[in-house]
């Protein structure tokens, strides 16, 4: 038998002096060079600035890595309850940061997971399967929610520009670093943009790294705090 079950849960907003800001986007966006560039311009200016990423580089964000380089596998659904795993133990050291009023800027965030998170589910039934991430994730658990950063930024690059610079960048492919993975992760993205179009900005990412910086930067400052 099957039981309907329906509820309305909001996110859990940033309460702390401290701005929460997160860049997210497919691999190969130039997630990681914004996030570089975003401190640097914000120390420049005097701003207290504190780094992270997701996965993070805690115990289980290196097994994370461990399963994403083909080191290690594990089925789907237990790789998606270690990301939210990782990001619980995040979630102390975010809200520190935030308390002494600094600006958190994470490469990555829990946007990435449901994206990703679909993505091993084949991209199908999005609606669905994101549903059921949103509260697995932790993310609109009334039992422990995540925080959602004041701004998220998505770097928005064509599958075919990201295959490119894969390409060219002399690392061990991660798992989701394939065209076909790619495109899923992609859709993914753009329901959960289409979904929560007052959570995330999308921004151009196939400009100049300069050019880029020029755009996100205002966005920053500008959060809401």
């Amino acid at each position: 038998m099957d039981y309907h079950i329906e509820l309305d849960l909001d996110f859990k907003r940033n309460p702390y002096k401290g701005k929460f800001i997160a860049i997210e986007g497919i691999d190969a966006a130039g997630k990681t060079t914004q996030v570089n560039n975003l401190a640097k311009a914000l120390r420049e200016k005097g701003e207290k600035v504190y780094l992270t990423k997701s996965p993070t580089d805690g115990e289980i964000g290196k097994f994370i890595r461990r399963v994403l380089t083909g080191k290690t596998k594990i089925p789907p659904i237990s790789f998606q309850f270690l990301f939210a795993a990782d990001r619980n133990v995040q979630q102390q050291e975010l809200v520190k940061h935030l308390k002494k009023g600094e600006t958190v800027i994470s490469d990555r965030y829990f946007w990435s997971a449901l994206a990703y998170g679909i993505a091993d589910r084949g991209g199908v039934e999005i609606k669905r399967t994101g549903k059921v991430l949103l509260v697995a994730q932790a993310i609109l658990s009334m039992y422990d929610q995540h925080l959602i950063p004041d701004k998220t930024i998505y770097l928005d690059i064509p599958v075919s520009l990201a295959v490119s610079r894969l390409s060219r960048i002399s690392k061990t492919k991660e798992l989701y670093e394939k065209e076909d993975k790619l495109l899923q992760i992609e859709r993914a993205y753009k329901w959960l943009i289409k979904k929560f179009p007052k959570e995330i900005t999308v921004v151009d990412g196939t400009k100049s790294v300069e050019e880029l910086t020029d755009i996100v930067l205002p966005l920053v400052l500008s959060a809401k705090k």
